[in-house]
């Protein structure tokens, strides 16, 4: 072979090689970042349930029996609380095992309707087609019933040791960086008060729809209505559509039984979008979020486009967060002061900048000073 013939096959060779190196290193990265993400995670939902918690510890640690323990007052809320779970379960679970062993006599119901239509469609023959499968399926569900438990378990012990540790934690991070004290402390404040503050409306939103949903199901005599119920708790949770969903799935599961039945659950459905958005949703979106529901709209599909359920679960806060920042940075492009001061010169969470909130104020100063056309 020619000489020059062979340097450049050794140097394609060589190129092939970096190439599939780099491939090769791309691949564990991504492995190791996607493992990575999911302890960010636990440590993620950790923090947020401490939030939640910390104003009631705060709160039981002012009582005389509780002052100067605040760990026993974190494992006293924490006991109470799993108790209170645990009852609630021990209620509703009979009737939700009793509602989910009649799930193959709807599904019936649905084969023989589609039937009358010309539709042919089988979830018999849908779930031979996996009968081979069937010991694969059982063990991913068991190891994804498992992993979902030890989740729960660490973010519970997690949390505690947020609840008790948490401010020795902070204090430590924001000794880190002592020229930037009061930087840190506006950061922390504007994530901390609006993830907090979101979650619990969120959270009282969803087991006052979920009860809500359960409740008048029940009355107007459609089936599964404590199934139907805990879906739309947990589907309350995706902000906007998560409602729509919920109604969605209760009139069509209504529809089996008859037309007369869907109209009344769409109606309870429409009460219980009036209850979402206009009675409850105001205090979770707008005193909370402060954003306008084209951009809480718009940060919900671009987070569920990025990161799917997870993504969409946590777009709403991160763009009310983002908001504040850009309406500080808005603040300093006006020569003002960036972030929100106190009287005693520390940061405030009344004052939080928000960026509509800061662009209005100008527009409502510059029409303030126009000055009025003579003879008017």
């Amino acid at each position: 072979m020619h000489p020059l013939w062979e340097g450049r096959s050794v140097r394609v060779l060589v190129w092939l090689a970096i190439v599939l190196a780099l491939i090769w290193i791309f691949e564990g990265a991504a492995f190791i970042l996607v493992h990575v993400f999911n302890v960010l995670l636990l440590f993620i939902f950790a923090g947020i349930v401490a939030l939640i918690l910390t104003p009631l510890v705060d709160r039981m640690e002012r009582v005389r029996p509780f002052r100067g323990h605040r760990a026993f007052t974190v494992l006293l809320i924490y006991a109470v609380g799993i108790a209170i779970v645990v009852g609630a379960i021990t209620l509703v679970l009979p009737t939700v095992m009793a509602q989910a062993k009649s799930v193959p006599v709807l599904l019936q119901t649905v084969e023989n309707q589609l039937r009358q239509h010309g539709i042919s469609f089988s979830f018999s023959s849908l779930i031979q087609a996996v009968n081979g499968q069937q010991l694969g399926v059982a063990l991913g569900v068991a190891a994804a019933f498992v992993s979902g438990i030890v989740s729960v378990v660490l973010v519970l012990v997690i949390s505690i040791y947020l609840l008790i540790e948490g401010r020795a934690v902070v204090a430590t991070a924001r000794n880190i960086f002592p020229t930037r004290q009061r930087e840190f402390d506006f950061a922390a404040l504007a994530i901390g008060s609006t993830v907090a503050a979101y979650v619990r409306g969120q959270v009282v939103m969803s087991l006052v729809v979920g009860v809500y949903t359960g409740l008048a199901l029940t009355l107007v005599g459609v089936r599964y209505a404590i199934l139907l119920g805990i879906a739309a708790f947990f589907l309350e949770f995706i902000p906007i559509v998560g409602a729509v969903i919920a109604m969605a799935l209760a009139i069509a599961v209504a529809l089996v039984q008859s037309p007369v039945l869907a109209l009344l659950a769409a109606g309870v459905g429409l009460v219980g979008h009036a209850i979402d958005a206009y009675l409850l949703g105001p205090r979770v979106y707008g005193r909370v979020t402060r954003l306008h529901a084209l951009v809480a709209m718009a940060a919900l599909l671009v987070g569920a486009e990025l990161a799917g359920v997870i993504g969409a679960l946590f777009a709403v806060p991160v763009a009310a967060v983002a908001n504040i920042f850009l309406g500080a940075l808005y603040r300093a492009q006006r020569g003002e002061k960036a972030m929100s001061t106190g009287s005693d010169g520390s940061v405030s969470i009344e004052t939080l900048p928000r960026l509509g909130e800061e662009v209005s104020s100008v527009e409502e100063e510059g029409v303030s000073r126009e000055p009025v056309p003579h003879g008017v």
